[in-house]
């Protein structure tokens, strides 16, 4: 088990994660003592990280994942698919166990054209305009889990999001860190994005590195388009002004402009900095509207009212939510 450890480590999954969120919390180094207590190891850390079974056994073998057709990655120039792999795979571990609670949920039901949507959420709404919690919700009632993966490998360069299908049913993983639920809604709506102009097929996953609201890639674009009109009901804003603001000035104008058009302010100071570039100002005024919220809040609520963790056994549940730290 130590050379084993010493070539996870060196492939960035370090001791302490290994410890914490991957192998069971009974676990004990003593049980790889036998050949088949070593193979136990071995078939946690491969149903968790991805890693094939034979690598992890042979001491010879470099270290491999098992399963890499079927995964698209989208991602930033001078970024690998390498360098994102390893994050990856641990995300579609996670993806695999959540559609393995939801068996008797019914088949995820198509996402609706942003606009009609857009109407639905307005109509059910307890706020003026369209927010990460009403998206979430609507999410998980089609039957396409959205979770957020919190605990992740030191040495695992993170994407923003991934969308997975497992069999026919669309799982949605968030891996950006952000804590402003604008800024992750327009990452799951970017998602949802995908999956109603059908981007995957059952077997296929799309990785997100960085989602660039600029990129001329067709299916990009469309995810893109899809999310910016759900959220704000236009094509593109292009909020701009004719003087100089700072953040409490954009704080205030994008209140003002988001309760005239039923659009969340931190949506409109985003855009806002999407149109002139001038992120410090978007992102100082992003956090004075939601410096009372927290995404993370909203996605842990969304899993837990709507995910049955008893469906599943001991140690997948523990494994669930070591991963997304869904209970303290």
């Amino acid at each position: 088990m130590k050379a084993l450890r010493t070539r996870l480590s060196a492939a960035g999954v370090k001791p302490k994660f290994l410890n914490k969120v991957v192998l069971p919390s009974w676990w004990e180094d003593s049980i790889a003592a036998t050949a088949g207590g070593m193979r136990e190891a071995a078939s946690y850390i491969c149903a968790h990280l991805g890693y094939s079974l034979s690598s992890l056994l042979d001491e010879k073998q470099k270290l491999a994942f098992a399963h890499t057709g079927g995964v698209k990655y989208k991602k930033a120039k001078g970024v690998t698919d390498d360098d994102v792999s390893l994050a990856t795979h641990y995300a579609l571990g996670v993806a695999r166990a959540v559609a393995a609670a939801m068996t008797d949920v019914p088949a995820a039901s198509a996402v609706p054209a942003p606009e009609e949507w857009r109407k639905t959420l307005l109509a059910l709404s307890d706020k003026p305009w369209v927010c990460l919690r009403h998206i979430l919700q609507a999410a998980w009632e089609q039957g396409i889990p959205v979770i957020r993966l919190k605990n992740l490998p030191e040495g695992a360069k993170k994407p923003d999001a991934l969308t997975t299908m497992v069999g026919d049913r669309p799982v949605i993983v968030v891996l950006n860190g952000r804590k402003s639920p604008s800024w992750i809604a327009f990452i799951v709506a970017h998602e949802l994005g995908h999956i109603h102009h059908k981007h995957l097929k059952p077997g296929q996953t799309l990785v997100d590195e960085k989602i660039d609201k600029t990129s001329d890639e067709k299916d990009e674009s469309e995810a893109n388009d899809f999310a910016v009109r759900l959220l704000t009901g236009f094509s593109d804003l292009g909020l701009n002004s004719t003087r100089s603001m700072g953040m409490p000035q954009l704080a205030s104008a994008a209140k003002t402009f988001g309760m005239s058009y039923r659009i969340a302010p931190g949506v409109a100071a985003l855009n806002y900095g999407f149109t002139t570039g001038l992120w410090s100002v978007a992102n100082g005024a992003v956090s004075l509207l939601e410096k009372d919220d927290d995404a993370a809040v909203y996605l842990k609520q969304a899993m837990e009212a709507h995910l049955d963790l008893d469906a599943l056994s001991e140690d997948t549940r523990e494994w669930i939510t070591r991963a997304t730290n869904a209970v303290e």
